[in-house]
């Protein structure tokens, strides 16, 4: 019997441990939620109470054991002076006495000498918890130095830049502006940890801004706030209106929490409201006042965070892996309402994500009656195992659209059917595709009428056709008035339907129309690049028009032909084949061309870099990463997004993060701008490149796409 319980037990344990690694990895790097908080703690507590019981189950990468990790490979990495460590959770006023318990058990066993206040008792202070991102930020000397994501809890990703333009982060402090003696400004090295978050009304505006631009929206300020430090154009990140809320100062000369506070404030953070509680019963009254406070509050808040005000007791009772023993959250439950789910649709987004959203029998929750909910993607379907006709569970925290969680099973009707993913798009018909290591169902066909914006915006991209001043705003209001439906419309636009937009005066229009005109001696690869051609990115796009030279060898090349181009292949061979033989595309083809769009390959063909593969990393001193992208290519080498054994060679700039690590590990050479430029010019004043047909290097993703990231 009891290896029966053991071999349940351990096929518990492995179901909770794939549960559970899935949603951390969805919330840390896809930014969805697929479980509430509490169904995602409680199923961690019960992981931990299994590895107590059979402690072989539990290895150094166990989730009990370590903090969730939101790194990425885009930002150089920063080591924590202080580790970042998660704050612990707890739903109940049970458990808070618990917590509370241990503590005060922890002081009593402290020597007297350990902490200032002679009865060794524990006071607490308590704020709201701000549903936002955790942020470290280093002074030195009294100026900003560093700004760095929590990551793994370690080390964490630098976003510096993208840090200096939220206004509550001071570059400096000021003694004079902030009317203080400068005595009291900080020297040497003085951290501060806070959150970053974004207020309601501004992330509402920032949705209708995207809506309005044809753009993906963001599902809660939580998530829009952690895609935006981690925006590679710190002139896109100023756009993002994001706060800061200062909480921490990790090694501090400050006897007491509430003395940090006020020293943050007084150096001119934004610091949250606060208060004392010297018992459980105090701490649960706050909780009542900050949760009845919650839906007026300008930002979210999830709960309340619960820390000893005693400096010398929290340094004394130390952390877990994990988990400072001094602090802990008290977290607000999200309400839930159980209604039955009428039906499902299946939305295709403007990038070809296909997204299941639930119909429900209106039901009231959180003050407004909700009709629909998110179901995020076919995998949380699968999860929940949804069928027609259940009765399903629905909470509303945060999102724009609520979330189903769950489904009480035993109130489904008999012979009810199970919602099952689609295999065409349900707007074009064409076949849904899933890429491995992805959990989006997507339909390919950038002609898909539901991804006409995406295909506008592609085509007039700078990598394709380069019409410049023609953003995502004005295509989204020029497809809204029916001025362009079908990429040839654009090139029937006149001075007139681009003055009748709304906020276009007549200069820019007339900007606009020029631009539009000289995207016309662009070369051929451009055009081949743009019109959106299933497979075919910048590399396979430039080797079809170097190889083919005109339009017209390209449209009656047989699939052997063009599977004969090097860096095409089979795959996308067949795709451009089908591609000029479906009417509606040659039907416009035949229009672009009467309307005088390229269809004759005008570069040059270098060999200085032939047969090399280059991986950028960092911040170059004179030039944009996708110039010497250009560059490169353009002298016949291949420009690849992450270092391999097959890498020729790395330029690295500022700031080069882990490609560099692994290129010095590998033995990879490492090159910076100034020798990149001297090996072009060098180059061309021996006349060493030739102008012939040289074939491209293989090495591009799947996709025909090449990454600098």
């Amino acid at each position: 019997m009891a290896i029966e319980q053991k071999e349940i037990d351990r096929t518990r344990y492995f179901e909770l441990k794939k549960q559970l690694e899935e949603a951390s990895r969805l919330y840390y790097k896809d930014g969805i939620s697929p479980m509430s908080d509490q169904d995602f703690d409680f199923g961690l507590k019960e992981m931990e109470a299994l590895e107590e019981k059979y402690p072989e189950l539990r290895g150094k990468d166990s989730l009990t054991q370590r903090v969730g990790s939101d790194l990425t490979n885009d930002f150089a990495k920063v080591t924590h002076a202080v580790p970042m460590l998660s704050i612990a959770n707890v739903y109940s006023a049970e458990e808070m006495a618990e917590f509370v318990r241990a503590a005060e058990e922890g002081i009593a066993s402290l020597d007297p000498s350990a902490s200032p206040q002679d009865d060794k008792k524990a006071k607490w202070i308590c704020e709201r918890k701000i549903d936002g991102v955790s942020l470290s930020i280093v002074y030195e000397n009294g100026r900003l130095k560093q700004a760095a994501t929590r990551g793994d809890g370690a080390q964490g990703d630098d976003v510096t830049l993208n840090a200096l333009t939220i206004a509550d982060i001071p570059e400096y402090f000021d003694a004079k502006k902030l009317k203080i003696d400068p005595s009291e400004i900080p020297q040497g090295t003085f951290e501060v940890r806070g959150e970053v978050y974004m207020e309601r009304e501004a992330f509402e505006r920032l949705n209708e801004q995207f809506i309005l631009e044809g753009k993906k929206i963001f599902q809660n300020p939580r998530n829009t706030v952690s895609g935006s430090l981690k925006l590679k154009s710190v002139a896109e990140c100023k756009t993002r209106p994001m706060r800061f809320f200062a909480y921490h100062i990790p090694d501090s000369s400050n006897k007491t929490h509430e003395e940090n506070l006020l020293q943050l404030k007084k150096l001119g953070f934004h610091t949250n409201e606060y208060w004392k509680a010297d018992t459980v019963d105090e701490i649960m009254k706050i909780s009542e006042q900050i949760g009845a406070s919650r839906d007026s509050l300008p930002f979210e808040i999830d709960g309340m965070v619960v820390k000893l005000n005693d400096l010398a007791m929290q340094r004394a009772l130390g952390t877990t892996s994990k988990s400072p023993r001094w602090a802990i959250a008290y977290k607000f439950k999200a309400e839930r309402a159980y209604t039955p789910l009428l039906s499902v649709e299946f939305q295709v987004g403007r990038t070809g994500a296909v997204t299941p959203v639930a119909n429900l029998a209106p039901v009231r929750l959180a003050g407004t009656t909700v009709k629909r909910a998110t179901l995020h993607n076919f995998d949380e379907v699968s999860r929940l195992d949804l069928h027609y006709g259940d009765t399903v569970g629905v909470e509303k925290g945060g999102e724009i659209i609520p979330k189903i969680t769950d489904v009480k099973k035993e109130l489904r009707p008999a012979g009810a059917s199970p919602v099952v993913a689609p295999e065409k798009c349900p707007v074009c018909g064409e076949p849904l595709t899933h890429i491995d290591g992805e959990v989006i169902l997507r339909c390919e066909n950038m002609h898909c009428a539901a991804q006409v914006q995406c295909l506008f915006e592609h085509f007039v991209s700078r990598e394709a056709m380069n019409i410049e001043n023609l953003g995502p705003a004005l295509i989204a209001s020029l497809i809204a008035t029916g001025k362009i439906k079908r990429i040839p419309d654009l090139y029937r636009l006149t001075l007139e339907d681009l003055e009748s937009q709304e906020r276009m005066a007549k200069k820019s229009a007339k900007n606009v129309y020029d631009a539009i005109a000289a995207s016309k001696e662009r070369s051929l690869e451009n055009l081949l690049h743009g019109l959106g051609i299933r497979f075919v990115g910048r590399t396979s796009a430039r080797n079809l028009a170097k190889h083919f030279r005109t339009l017209e060898k390209i449209r009656t090349a047989t699939v052997e032909d063009l599977q004969n181009v090097n860096d095409v292949g089979e795959c996308i061979g067949k795709s451009v084949y089908d591609f000029f033989h479906t009417e509606r595309y040659t039907q416009e083809i035949e229009e672009l061309i009467a309307l005088g769009c390229p269809t004759e390959f005008k570069g040059v063909v270098k060999t200085l870099f032939q047969g090399q593969t280059a991986v950028i990393t960092g911040t170059l001193p004179s030039m944009e990463r996708e110039e010497a992208r250009k560059l490169i290519e353009e002298n016949g080498g291949k420009v690849s997004g992450s270092v391999s054994k097959k890498t020729s060679w790395v330029l690295a700039g500022e700031a080069a993060g882990s490609k560099l690590t692994k290129a010095n590990e590998l033995g990879i050479p490492v090159h910076d701008e100034a020798w990149l430029l001297e090996q072009i010019a060098s180059a061309e004043s021996s006349s060493s490149s030739e102008v012939k047909d040289i074939p491209a290097v293989t090495n591009a993703d799947a996709n025909g796409q090449l990454s600098l990231f």
